[in-house]
């Protein structure tokens, strides 16, 4: 088939999702084109689209803003000569419906913690099928009365085979994925647990893609010299040789639409520290491949009424301080490299073969 791909397209969870499905979808036989959509202007990076690197892709088509005009949907689909398109947190729904009414198939993902009951029927006339790729959000959606099937996530091939650069430090260092340092992350909570850590050999790096939210951080690393900040947008390649720099991978989360960081640090090899709530909970078995640690209700909300959870700060603490055992980290290293079989990209690519079967 012809397949169109509909997303952001530059280095967030969304962009990633949709350019890792482009190559899914490529692997399994289909023509795909793409059709980036900027994002808002008021956005922390205003009206942007990324082509560099790995978003450097032929086929792409660059929309002329964050709102898709219905006949620029249209031209894109008629040029391209679509069987079907796929949407990734898209709520423009009287648009694709029409793109749906000239014949095209229609596919639509959301992230849990946006979705809600107002947007049902708007999604069930704009979308052949709404697909979920995380249980907790599959669950969400049947109370919610709409039956999603899963395409459930794995790790992409372009994460695997990377190596852990040699260190000469010694110490135990814990990286803390911030990304774009929203309200999602705890970061005040995970730097005051860290604070609290004994062990002079700890060491806390939190990598954030923009400025936003830092000065917290600077300010922490200024009292405690075992926290550094990085605030960079790296190149995918740089971001995950320093990603498997590190011992652990230190993300616990208010919340989740579905978690990129958990999957590259599985990946990677690298034991994971989270809360024990879903999504987080459906990639990190405790004491297998990770630590979990009690989430306590958070007054942070998402847009949805999704429950937001802030991570026990002690049970916090005394994960961090447990991982400075050698012999911890390596036993949940090898339940890092198991997980990494099970969540294989094969099953991604399965459940997207069954998702575009003939109706």
């Amino acid at each position: 088939m012809r397949v169109g791909v509909s997303s952001y397209w530059f280095n967030r969870g969304q962009g990633v999702v949709g350019r890792q499905l482009r190559s899914a979808l490529e692997s399994l036989g289909h023509e795909t084109f793409v059709l980036a959509r900027p994002t808002r202007e008021t956005n922390i990076k205003p009206s942007f689209v990324d082509d560099a690197g790995v978003w450097n892709q032929a086929g792409v088509t660059v929309a002329s803003s964050y709102e898709i005009p219905a006949a620029e949907l249209l031209e894109w689909a008629a040029e391209c000569r679509l069987d079907a398109a796929l949407f990734d947190q898209n709520y423009q729904f009287a648009e694709i419906t029409a793109l749906r009414e000239a014949g095209v198939r229609t596919f639509g993902r959301f992230v849990w913690e946006h979705f809600s009951n107002e947007h049902v029927d708007p999604a069930r006339r704009a979308f052949e099928t709404v697909y979920s790729v995380t249980a907790c959000e599959q669950e969400r959606y049947r109370a919610l009365g709409l039956q999603t099937p899963r395409v459930p996530w794995g790790i992409h091939p372009e994460l695997l085979g990377q190596e852990q650069p040699a260190r000469e430090d010694g110490g135990v260092v814990l990286f803390f994925p911030g990304g774009f340092m929203s309200k999602r992350k705890p970061v005040a909570p995970t730097l005051k647990a860290f604070s609290k850590a004994k062990g002079d050999d700890l060491r806390l790096v939190v990598k954030a893609q923009v400025d936003r939210g830092v000065d917290a951080v600077r300010e922490a690393a200024r009292r405690d010299p075992r926290i550094e900040v990085i605030a960079s947008d790296l190149p995918t390649h740089e971001h995950l040789r320093l990603f498997a720099s590190a011992d652990v991978c230190l993300a616990p989360s208010r919340w989740e639409g579905l978690g990129l960081h958990l999957f590259e640090a599985t990946a990677l090899g690298l034991p994971i520290v989270t809360n024990d709530n879903p999504p987080m909970n459906e990639i990190v078995e405790h004491e297998r491949n990770g630590l979990l640690v009690r989430g306590a209700r958070s007054k942070q909300r998402p847009r949805s009424d999704v429950p937001s959870f802030d991570p026990d700060r002690r049970q916090l603490t005394k994960a961090i301080e447990r991982l400075r055992d050698p012999g911890l980290r390596e036993a949940l290293r090898a339940g890092a490299r198991e997980r990494r079989e099970e969540l294989a990209w094969d099953r991604t690519l399965n459940g997207l073969q069954e998702l575009l079967k003939p109706t």
